[in-house]
């Protein structure tokens, strides 16, 4: 397909794709510098400064090279030096042909040797296509590599969502109870069609047991809006765990079967509470009776708190960290601790940052699952000899100038 291109600036989105605010001319040339690497001494500091603030704000940067299409960057943190760079957004467009941030080689040779791709961030306003039409004459169940596009995509959807919601985000002003954490998640969801102009919300039960299931069922059966295309929906809940093709909920010991396969985070299960987003639909043309197909996974701290998990280790000293954050916010100190989910390769990562531009990235694992950042702001919780230990350190790093 032949790229359209036009003069190119950026501009600052955030994670629904709304504009924060466009480049100065003079930003925008140094972030051209920055990403040729261009850039040395006080330059290079202040294009640092700049990048970790958006950062650090939850926000990319979106390059207006194309007409047809936005090409998404992030800011991430290099994992060998410490250092920031420039990386396009997994599964977003191309730059269009001469733009100063098109992919290199070296990015996509990077790409090829991970063993563990990042989750593409998924367009908000565009059908999502999570699973297939039914054909006529062949066989309604495949492996192909359409299938497995369309099951990665019910992760990256559930992850998106996470991210754009701010569930990965935890900070003392801006804790909601569970009510309002699915609140977030549901008008997210009213952003991503399922297919067009059919909204993910209108078809999204926020409950995870058999009364929702039929409630679901009912409305999807009376649905004429799908047209040719095969009818379905979604179920989005915090459950217990997940054994085999069976999903339990804490409130019932009866599980429910699902019939294709389970995607979760990071590579490796994780025990519950999980937040589950499963796809519901009938698995043969003309039948009347919908099934639970694939099922997506990603573990959280509580029932009642819906921050992201990497592994179960992590739990016991990120509840400790939120009452942290919560203690220091009663001092008159406002930290916000922050987990990428989306287009990130380091998943264990936490980022605290506060409102004195202090910023701490830590690590909760006991064993590192990459090249840890060579950087003073860098901790890993397994280094310090007890959990009071840590806890001083984190209050003592962002309370020190008070």
């Amino acid at each position: 397909m032949k790229l359209i291109a036009r003069s190119r600036s950026m501009r600052i989105i955030d994670k629904t794709a709304a504009q924060v605010r466009s480049l100065t001319p003079a930003e925008d040339a140094l972030l051209v510098d920055f990403a040729t690497g261009g850039l040395t001494g006080p330059r290079l500091l202040q294009a640092n400064q700049m990048l970790m603030k958006v950062r650090n704000a939850n926000q990319w940067l979106a390059c207006d090279c194309r007409t047809d299409a936005l090409p998404v960057l992030n800011v991430t943190l290099n994992g060998n030096t410490g250092t920031l760079f420039l990386k396009n957004n997994p599964g977003t467009a191309e730059h269009a042909p001469g733009c100063p941030f098109t992919k290199d080689e070296q990015e996509a040779a990077e790409r090829a040797q991970a063993p563990v791709q990042p989750v593409a961030w998924l367009p908000p306003d565009t059908p999502l296509r999570l699973i297939g039409d039914f054909r006529t004459g062949a066989s309604t169940s495949t492996n192909g590599p359409g299938e497995r596009r369309e099951q990665q995509r019910l992760l990256a959807l559930l992850l998106t969502w996470i991210e754009t919601s701010g569930l990965n985000l935890y900070a003392t002003h801006l804790k909601q109870d569970l009510t309002g954490q699915f609140a977030q998640l549901r008008a997210v969801a009213s952003r991503y069609p399922l297919v067009e102009r059919v909204p993910a919300s209108n078809y999204l039960e926020t409950r995870l047991d058999m009364k929702h299931m039929m409630m679901l069922k009912a409305r999807l059966r009376e649905a004429t809006i799908f047209g040719n295309h095969r009818r379905h929906g979604l179920l989005l809940d915090c459950i217990d765990q997940i054994k085999g093709r069976k999903v339990f909920h804490y409130r019932s010991e009866d599980g429910f079967d699902f019939q294709g396969h389970h995607l979760y985070w990071g590579g490796q299960r994780t025990c519950g509470p999980l937040l589950t987003l499963a796809l519901y639909s009938p698995t043969t043309p003309g039948s009347h009776f919908f099934e639970l197909i694939h099922v997506a996974s990603v573990p959280v701290l509580s029932r009642g708190h819906l921050f992201p998990v990497y592994r179960d280790e992590e739990r016991e000293p990120l509840k400790a960290l939120v009452s942290l954050v919560d203690w220091m916010a009663s001092k008159g100190v406002k930290v916000q601790m922050r987990r990428p989910v989306v287009g990130g390769q380091l998943m264990d990562e936490l980022v605290m940052t506060s409102d004195q531009d202090r910023v701490l990235s830590i690590s909760l694992l006991e064993q590192p699952i990459g090249p840890e950042p060579d950087t003073e702001n860098f901790k890993r919780y397994a280094d310090f000899k007890s959990p009071e230990t840590f806890r001083k350190f984190v209050a003592g790093f962002f309370m020190r100038e008070r």
